[in-house]
């Protein structure tokens, strides 16, 4: 029977143990060992598109990503999940999300994977988290930003291994400090400060800049104890509701005046200057469903484009925080000895008011979304598939689906000396990689995991993970897709649908427009073999009857 806990092979440090303090100094024979492994910074963005920073191709400004990306490896196949929870249960354990207990999201699970082991909604207790096991191997472990785990005390990231932490419990709210709900349901926004509930921000709470400055603090507190840190930082932007600093918004008027159409095919000529596409490959398509730029009325026009401006200055304003963290770490001697990891965890969100189910579209359009107080505090404003169709150029679909534009996300590692500079890697990877790669790079030993160790490839040594009997599958709302040998078998999930499998060969095909699931039967046959393997070697449990965007339950009170 597959064992599902991870195991550290490592010695439970003294200094480390969970009974103790955790700022205790390593013993002197663990210290020069401890000394010598890198310090590590997870950077998550929340519903960021494949092409939304510049190295990927977009015009947004985004000099620290660009340059992390300049000077260490981009990695041009990086699988999420379909969703927020889904992809940050398999970051936070190396295990498929079916396992590790987001097999769908906690607002929407299905009536017969209600109660099911790997359904909890949570981090299941069965699985231990990177934040566990790299304390046990001596680190610090830091956490600020969204959770989206649990809610409750024992399920809250001070429970599951992080020394100090500051978390946003549901899935999305406001950016600032009125603390306003993602939907009907989860109203006003839960925020945990080392495990303890809040009731208040500060007037001038952002998330972006709070964030940013309670993770500097915490690496602060103990940067010169001679132990090296895990710290996580998981940034809400740029999920909705799109709100943005005036100053940055500022920046971006009349940017987008020139349309989606344009601006889509901009980034896609990027991309391919960037040596992220062959140009061979055929430029995306607007979605029949979105009208021609030239189509829209003036209204429109000015509608759209100011809500990208908003979207824009959420971008811009992530890397100025991630570029100061970054000057704090070198500032403190830390940053050659820091691998830095930059991803999304799902493609761009494509829901507007009318799209959205009603706990969400209902409740964002009761707020002031006048044009003159988008994007400030006090609106709600979504993102629409006007513009998160250029968000995950070249690819189609969006978050929320198993097709390339929910699941391929940027990724950049910067690891100053150990990671050669301006790599692009095409190897197959995934969210449940990080925690063997972190693992690996703090002596820590896992057993049992899905995800594989990049370590290897980032430094050089191999120029791919898996192998060609090895696959990348994912399943979220009964939307299904397996990826293998450069081929993808996908399902939307609709019983309405005529076809229920599409096969594509994502080498020649990124955005997935040319079905080749009766043209070669054999790749069919195969890659559906690949699909039942796949379910069967990670508890998936096929949803039966519709979803609904359901209340929370019973609300933590401490």
């Amino acid at each position: 029977m597959l064992m599902w806990r991870i195991f550290s092979l490592v010695v439970l440090l003294s200094a480390c143990s969970q009974d103790e303090d955790p700022g205790t100094a390593p013993s002197a024979e663990n210290a020069q060992d401890i000394q010598s492994r890198p310090n590590i910074l997870l950077v998550v963005a929340d519903d960021l598109g494949y092409s939304d920073i510049g190295a990927f191709g977009s015009e947004i400004l985004t000099p620290n990503l660009d340059e992390l990306a300049a000077g260490g490896m981009s990695l041009t196949n990086f699988y999420s999940g379909p969703t927020c929870s889904v992809t940050r249960s398999m970051l936070m354990t190396g295990m498929d999300s079916h396992i590790a207990g987001l097999g769908n999201m906690a607002e929407t699970v299905a009536d017969n994977q209600m109660g099911q082991p790997g359904y909890e909604g949570h981090l299941s207790a069965r699985v231990d988290t990177v934040a566990e096991i790299l304390k046990s191997a001596g680190y610090h472990t830091y956490m600020a930003g969204k959770w989206h785990l649990g809610m409750h005390p024992d399920r809250s990231p001070r429970s599951r291994g992080f020394e100090q932490s500051f978390a946003m419990l549901y899935g999305a709210g406001s950016h600032f400090s009125d603390m306003a709900g993602g939907d009907a349901h989860r109203h006003p926004v839960l925020y945990r400060d080392n495990g303890l509930l809040i009731d208040e921000l500060s007037d001038d709470f952002y998330s972006t800049t709070f964030y940013t400055d309670r993770i500097i603090e915490q690496i602060d507190s103990n940067v010169d104890d001679g132990r090296p840190f895990f710290a996580y930082l998981a940034y809400t932007a740029p999920h909705w509701p799109l709100q943005a600093p005036d100053s940055i918004i500022d920046k971006y008027r009349g940017a987008y005046d020139r349309g989606y159409d344009s601006v889509r095919q901009g980034r896609f000529a990027a991309q391919q200057r960037l040596g992220l596409f062959d140009s061979s490959i055929q430029a995306p398509q607007r979605p029949g469903y979105v009208k021609p730029w030239v189509d829209l009325s003036d209204q429109e026009r000015t509608y759209h484009a100011r809500n990208m401006e908003i979207y824009a200055a959420m971008v811009d304003y992530m890397d100025t925080g991630i570029g100061r963290v970054i000057d704090y770490l070198d500032k403190r001697d830390q940053l050659d000895n820091t691998i830095i990891v930059f991803i999304s965890d799902n493609g761009a969100e494509h829901w507007d008011h009318s799209s959205a189910p009603p706990p969400i579209g209902e409740f964002a359009a009761n707020f002031d979304n006048s044009a003159e107080n988008s994007g400030r505090e006090g609106s709600f404003v979504l993102y629409g598939s006007e513009w998160a169709h250029v968000s995950n150029t070249p690819f189609s679909r969006y978050k929320g689906t198993t097709y390339e534009g929910g699941i391929r996300s940027p990724a950049v590692i910067s690891w100053p000396d150990k990671i050669a500079g301006g790599q692009v890697s095409r190897a197959i990877t995934h969210s449940s990689d990080w925690l063997p790669t972190f693992a690996e790079l703090a002596g820590a030993g896992v057993e049992n995991v899905s995800g594989k160790s990049l370590v290897a490839l980032l430094t050089g040594s191999v120029k791919q993970v898996r192998d060609s009997n090895e696959t990348v599958g994912m399943e979220i709302w009964g939307k299904r897709g397996i990826i293998a040998n450069g081929y993808k078998l996908v399902s939307s999930g609709k019983p309405n649908e005529l076809v229920d499998w599409e096969l594509y060969n994502l080498q020649a095909d990124p955005g997935e427009q040319i079905d080749l699931a009766q043209l070669q039967p054999e790749v069919f046959s195969s890659m559906l073999k690949h699909w039942n393997d796949y379910v069967a070697n990670n508890n998936v449990i096929l949803p039966e009857g519709p979803f609904t965007v359901g209340p929370v339950g019973e609300k933590p009170v401490e």
